[in-house]
């Protein structure tokens, strides 16, 4: 019996190459020499959106939809919309802005009324901080006409849409775009990623959810792997290029695949 199956040969190479890399990059983080992440335009967005809130004297609302911390496939996104929600929460203190976080699963409400009431002890407004009304559980199901009928009584003037997205995407942004709120949407479900790009005044696509997540954080394993990751990327543009070149001058490329 045969280790390699044929025909996947490649495939692991590939994979064995991104693995080395993320490997070589955590050294690296971990030794004081983190990759540097693009600042992505929706660091600016969250500074702004909230901003608005304080001007506006309306408050901001951070939703997450669906957020588990027993469910795998849920895991990734929810721990990257953390996060996001604790650097956002740091600022909603900072400019002094009215912060509202539903959550709708019992372990997840836990941990980001820790995270929110820690964000706020480090900028120093503890008292902003409400314990029965900053970070709220509402029963999935629920949750959608206390939100969507405190949307419009609160006029909310901002929202963040973060996480794993489902129908309710839908649902809530386009009462927050009727109530006119500046929203920034994202999500790693692709299915969902076209509502939320076509509502939301700015946009999270795909993995760069999982990117805005460790730029704010600044988390050494989260960043060498997303620089592990890109190198794959790399590896699949040279592939393809070459792959294009090859084809055009007749060059019968099926057997370089077939090992």
């Amino acid at each position: 019996m045969s280790i390699l199956i044929t025909g996947r040969t490649l495939g692991l190479s590939i994979l064995i190459v991104i693995t080395i890399a993320i490997l070589y990059y955590m050294q690296q983080s971990f030794s004081g020499k983190m990759p540097k992440l693009r600042r992505l335009q929706a660091v600016d967005a969250i500074e702004e959106i909230l901003g608005r809130c304080v001007e506006m004297g309306a408050p901001a609302w951070y939703l997450m939809d669906t957020v588990d911390m027993t469910t795998p496939s849920v895991l990734a996104p929810t721990v990257a919309t953390f996060q996001i929600l604790s650097y956002t929460a740091r600022m909603a203190a900072r400019l002094g802005a009215k912060f509202f976080v539903p959550v709708t699963q019992g372990l997840a409400y836990s941990i980001a009324n820790d995270i929110v009431e820690e964000a706020y002890k480090a900028e120093g407004n503890p008292e902003g901080f409400d314990p029965f009304g900053t970070v709220m559980y509402l029963p999935a199901g629920a949750d959608r006409m206390y939100i969507i009928n405190h949307m419009w009584s609160e006029q909310i003037a901002g929202a963040f849409f973060l996480g794993s997205w489902y129908h309710t995407a839908v649902i809530f942004t386009e009462n927050a775009a009727r109530v006119v709120a500046l929203m920034l949407g994202g999500t790693d479900t692709t299915h969902n990623i076209p509502f939320l790009v076509a509502i939301c005044d700015y946009s999270l696509i795909g993995e760069e959810l999982y990117a805005l997540g460790a730029f704010v954080s600044e988390d050494p394993t989260q960043t060498a792997s997303l620089a592990g990751q890109d190198m794959g990327k790399y590896i699949a543009l040279i592939l393809i290029l070459l792959g294009s070149i090859l084809a055009t001058v007749g060059f019968d490329i099926s057997g370089i695949f077939a090992w």
